[in-house]
């Protein structure tokens, strides 16, 4: 009789007791472990987006105590510093948002890693180890939507939006990029909570708690801002929300306003210094000439700057329609996500907390896509893509709205429900069963060679610089002054003669990323046109008398890069 009563003690903890607590808290751990090992240990294999390399290479000019300064140098910033002055050295860094440096600084000096390649031969551990401090920050962020999603519903739907967002490919692969959006999305998350426990203060009319939470929120979401400027537009949707559902707005609005402007006064304060404009670089981004790339405007040393209405509303028109024909996969083909912006309008919640948050989330969200509109987007993994901070929240209200659907289809069996929520499991994880089908490579090639662009830093000495087209990883690897490819070889001259990077440039590598092209057509009339006889290998008429890289050689993959040099450095 006790063994009988004891096995039904059992049975009732490990279906509704506390012991179902702890498997289900088992079970979430064990399957988050085997994601985090399997997307560090097998997927990655090094960094491929050039502002990750960016971002990491400005990590260890802090890790090393040269401040927020750059080894990456594009003309168009030496041409914004020479016209202020001498060009300082070390460069200011003036382009990439300082959250994502200053994080990855300390994963580099706790760590001691430097981007020595030394995992199996061709993966850098510096890469590794700000891979690492992104997961960490990826599963912070999980908790944080967990715990965001049990306020707003109940504990059941924050474990299934969680689940889904844990299955969602994207999301994993933002973790191991080195760009800032996994610490990006665990502040984002935070504000979401503090911005819910303000309305609850505000709804019991406790205006100091209401200053508080509010305060909080406007705090985090600073930091977010800190990871990326374009997130500005998020904090202005926050304010336009919080002027309207969040009481006393007359204390509300400026404390806001204060809290969020804490965080970012020093990088401020940095930008005016160094460039003499508050968004640093990107007040010039603005004015980019229409059909010309971000790339190869920050190529030219001497471009036309001046604001254009034209060029700018023909930009924000071209980034808004890309995004929206992209916009899926933006959300990392998430089904369930997307069903929010039916679920804002649509269903009916039963906690006034989430029915208002929504509209929260609807205007930040709008107002994001209007910043990324005018900066551009990018690609689904890119440092602009700001759509992913929402993905979690997201997820929340459009299981919830799909679940309500399935119900109202009169299915009351508990199994064709299990059904439904495996199906949409397996909708949402689609992406991560393709991407475990196939292997990865060793490395990120064309255009990423890490062992062989470290061996530049062996040929070129640390009081020399070199050009590139992928200025970003031999920054990184090679931890030499690297100057974007200039529009001319005789801006490259000039660069030079004016010592303008404070050191003499004796190199230039290149690599499929410009020689990729299939016909010297493609070539003469692409990006590198003025380079063409360089990057084909035929030095000659082009190039001015005072050339004086007149040494090259083909280098690997299958000579697929070359590299110049006023002396066959690499015969050392």
């Amino acid at each position: 009789m006790a063994l009988e009563t004891a096995l039904q003690w059992w049975l009732h903890a490990l279906e509704q007791g506390s012991l179902a607590r702890w498997v289900r808290r088992i079970a979430v751990a064990t399957v988050l472990t085997g994601l985090t090992l399997f997307w560090l240990l097998n997927k990655f294999n090094g960094f491929y987006v050039p502002d990750a390399m960016d971002q990491a290479q400005i990590a260890r000019q802090i890790a090393s105590g040269q401040g927020f300064t750059t080894q990456y140098a594009r003309p168009l910033a030496l041409g914004i510093f020479a016209a202020r002055g001498p060009v300082p050295d070390p460069l200011p860094e003036i382009n990439q948002a300082p959250l994502g440096p200053f994080l990855n600084a300390v994963a580099l000096f706790v760590t001691g890693r430097d981007p020595k390649v030394s995992v199996a031969g061709a993966m850098s551990s510096g890469d590794l180890v700000i891979a690492a401090m992104g997961v960490i920050f990826l599963l912070g962020a999980l908790l944080a939507a967990f715990l965001l999603g049990r306020t707003l519903f109940d504990a059941r739907s924050a474990l299934l939006g969680t689940g889904l967002a844990m299955a969602t490919a994207l999301v994993w692969r933002f973790g191991i990029s080195g760009l800032p959006q996994p610490a990006m999305m665990f502040f984002f998350n935070a504000a979401l909570l503090c911005l819910v426990f303000a309305l609850r203060a505000s709804d019991a009319k406790s205006p100091r708690s209401t200053l508080i939470w509010s305060g909080a929120a406007a705090f985090l979401l600073g930091l977010v801002t800190l990871g990326n400027g374009i997130a500005v537009w998020i904090f202005a949707g926050y304010l336009a929300f919080a002027a309207v559902a969040v009481r006393p707005r007359t204390t509300v609005v400026p404390a806001s306003l204060l809290c969020y402007a804490l965080p970012l006064l020093p990088w401020v304060w940095h930008n005016v210094r160094s460039s003499g404009q508050l968004m640093g670089f990107a007040h010039f981004a603005l004015m980019r000439p229409n059909g010309i790339d971000e790339l190869a405007f920050a190529a030219d040393l001497e471009p036309r700057i001046g604001f254009q209405w034209g060029n700018f509303l023909a930009n924000t028109a071209e980034n808004a329609t890309k995004q929206f024909a992209e916009i899926f996969g933006l959300f990392g083909y998430n089904i369930v996500a997307a069903a929010f912006f039916l679920a804002v309008i649509f269903h009916v919640f039963p906690k006034w907390e989430a029915a208002q948050l929504r509209w929260a989330i609807l205007v930040m969200w709008m107002a994001a896509f209007a910043g990324m509109s005018i900066f551009g987007a990018g690609d689904a993994v890119s440092v602009n893509q700001l759509h992913i901070l929402f993905l979690p929240v997201m997820l929340f209200y459009g299981l919830g709205f799909l679940l309500l659907l399935w119900s109202r289809l009169g299915f009351e069996q508990p199994l064709l429900r299990t059904a439904f929520i495996i199906l949409l499991y397996a909708s949402v994880a689609a992406p991560m069963l393709a991407a475990a089908g196939g292997r990865s490579l060793r490395f990120n090639w064309p255009p990423y060679l890490p062992m062989l662009v470290e061996k530049l830093g062996d040929w070129i000495g640390p009081d020399e610089a070199l050009a590139s087209d992928i200025p970003w990883a031999t920054a990184w690897y090679a931890n030499r002054r690297s100057l974007l490819l200039p529009e001319s070889a005789q801006q490259f001259e000039l660069i030079n003669s004016e010592r303008l990077l404070g050191a003499p440039l004796v190199a230039i590598y290149l690599t499929p990323a410009s020689g990729g092209e299939k016909t010297y057509a493609g070539i003469v009339n692409g990006r590198y046109r003025d380079w063409a006889r360089v990057v084909i290998g035929e030095l000659g008429t082009k190039t001015p008398p005072s050339w004086r890289l007149r040494s090259k050689v083909n280098l690997p993959i299958d000579g697929a890069s070359l590299l110049l040099a006023d002396r066959k450095r690499w015969e050392k």
